[in-house]
């Protein structure tokens, strides 16, 4: 005899459901508003009022979230981020030693990955793959990050060896302003976001109504934190700088 699925049970498959398809946390919020309020009513379980919870998110219209958009925020962001923090830290280490930034064969095809990576966003299967495999974005920012630092381990030692040469202090710049624009772009889709893919309730929105202003700002600190970081490394290198003798 087949054991009832309590209303909790059936309430946490229709959210999964519903995230599944990319439905936007404020929708499901309302959604399950809506499911608890009427069981309430009816006096009736959730599967005798609704049936399977997989059949009735699937019939409902509901919004769902922009995956370019979404993908541009979780993962299309911090890896450029992060690449271009890594350069920053190359051309931070180069102006204070020889002016100069040396760049080897093998050292371009290792920070060509993220840029790779980055450059696929424009196909259409690329960001949903993405948004799907909640593991995916994690993978593609360690990618970006392993292979920029192993093209430190590349670099030439001299500039008769290397393949590329640069003067420093353009890229310096250059990689500064990026990471600020950068962040601003971070900082303008964190604010234009109405909930951060967070489910809350009606009821929940209205008693707990600073939360989730909390959580944009520390979302908004997370947005500079690449920027921060690079002060902090050009401070320890201008300072290493000074020791030497």
């Amino acid at each position: 005899m087949k054991t009832p699925m309590t209303d909790d049970t059936w309430i946490e498959y229709f959210t999964v459901a519903l995230r599944l398809r990319r439905v936007s946390g404020t929708a499901i919020g309302d959604a399950v508003a809506s499911v608890r309020e009427l069981l309430a009513d009816s006096g009736q379980s959730a599967e005798e009022a609704f049936g399977p919870a997989l059949e009735y998110s699937a019939s409902l219209d509901l919004p769902i979230i922009n995956p370019r958009e979404q993908a541009l925020r979780t993962v299309l962001l911090p890896v450029l981020g992060l690449f271009t923090f890594l350069v920053f830290s190359l051309a931070s280490t180069a102006w204070f030693d020889r002016d100069l930034i040396l760049i080897s064969g093998p050292q371009m095809l290792l920070l060509a990955i993220p840029v790779v990576l980055t450059l696929m966003f424009a196909f259409p299967f690329y960001p949903r793959a993405v948004i799907r495999q909640r593991w995916l974005p994690a993978v593609l920012v360690l990618v970006a990050g392993a292979s920029s630092a192993l093209a430190t381990l590349v670099a030439p030692a001299s500039a008769s060896d290397a393949w590329l040469v640069f003067s420093a202090l353009p890229m310096l710049v250059g990689t500064a302003t990026v990471l600020v624009v950068l962040s601003v772009i971070g900082t303008v889709a964190t604010l234009r976001s109405r909930d951060d893919d967070e489910i809350v309730e009606p009821l929940q929105a209205q008693v707990g109504a600073k939360r989730p202003r909390g959580r944009h700002l520390l979302l908004i600190a997370v947005n500079w934190l690449f920027p921060l970081i690079a002060v902090v490394v050009f401070a320890m290198v201008w300072g290493f700088s000074l020791l030497r003798p």
